[in-house]
């Protein structure tokens, strides 16, 4: 199937939504397989098909993870290349907003790629 996500065909809700179900999959994935994303280096080795960062051996899930993480990170291209940064921040950010209550701060990390406290 190669269906991909085109922003310019999406208002920014539907992206939104696209981008929320995408990320509680993704923490899903991540919790069957019992990986921890956000230790440092765990991310780079799940885009390269390691899967010893497995708590928990389920080499499905896994794969649905490896397969999911690329997508999120082609969606965040496509919405700043279609949207611009800040406005592809924008719609981020009110996903992330959302999904806190749902997965609690236990995944905070997830929220806080590439940003370093001052």
């Amino acid at each position: 199937m190669s269906e991909k996500l085109s922003a310019e065909r999406h208002t920014p809700d539907e992206l939104t939504q696209e981008l929320e179900a995408l990320d509680l999959e993704i923490v899903r994935c991540a919790v069957i397989c019992q990986v921890r994303l956000f230790d440092p280096g765990v991310l780079n080795q799940v885009m390269d098909n390691n899967e010893q960062v497995c708590g928990q051996a389920h080499p499905t899930a896994f794969q649905s993870l490896r397969g999911l993480l690329y997508l999120h990170f082609d969606m965040h291209r496509q919405l700043a290349q279609t949207y611009g940064a800040d406005d592809a921040e924008h719609i981020i950010q009110r996903v992330h907003e959302h999904l806190r209550p749902r997965i609690g701060e236990q995944l905070g990390s997830l929220f806080d790629t590439g940003r370093h406290a001052s």
